[in-house]
């Protein structure tokens, strides 16, 4: 499987924001297109805009949180991953930590160590699920 073809259509006209294969980045990074980790990050990285993503590639390692709409995932991850809309593991990831998804798809192979978490998150709750919580499927 080549990582690559795995960015999402809408990340691919946004900018790119690249952490070379020999390149080791220490500190917190915010983005709002697509970041994709080829080296070494060590802190947190969030993203808050719809369609925002951030790859992992095969040698890429982060050692820290990540918060972003989209996450896929195809090397080393030593942190807890919220993905708000799609978190994608490919086969060899390795993950520790937990995983808090809304969609989740991960490949034969792939290696986590850590509790898998389903959550929606706020934005996407409409007002009349939240009328049902009277009969418990939905909790504030």
């Amino acid at each position: 499987m080549k990582w690559n073809r795995k960015v999402p259509k809408m990340a691919r006209k946004k900018e790119l924001t690249l952490i070379a294969t020999d390149a080791e980045l220490v500190g917190d990074i915010t983005f709002s297109s697509q970041l994709v980790v080829n080296g070494i990050l060590r802190g947190s990285t969030s993203a808050e805009e719809l369609g925002a993503s951030m790859t992992v590639s095969p040698g890429g390692r982060v050692i820290g949180d990540i918060r972003a709409p989209i996450v896929l995932i195809h090397g080393r991850v030593d942190g807890t991953v919220y993905a708000l809309e799609h978190l994608e593991i490919a086969e060899g990831a390795v993950i520790q930590g937990d995983l808090h998804y809304n969609v989740l798809q991960m490949h034969m192979g792939a290696s986590v160590q850590g509790r898998l978490i389903h959550s929606v998150p706020e934005k996407l709750v409409s007002v009349e699920e939240r009328k049902v919580e009277g009969i418990g499927l939905v909790k504030e």
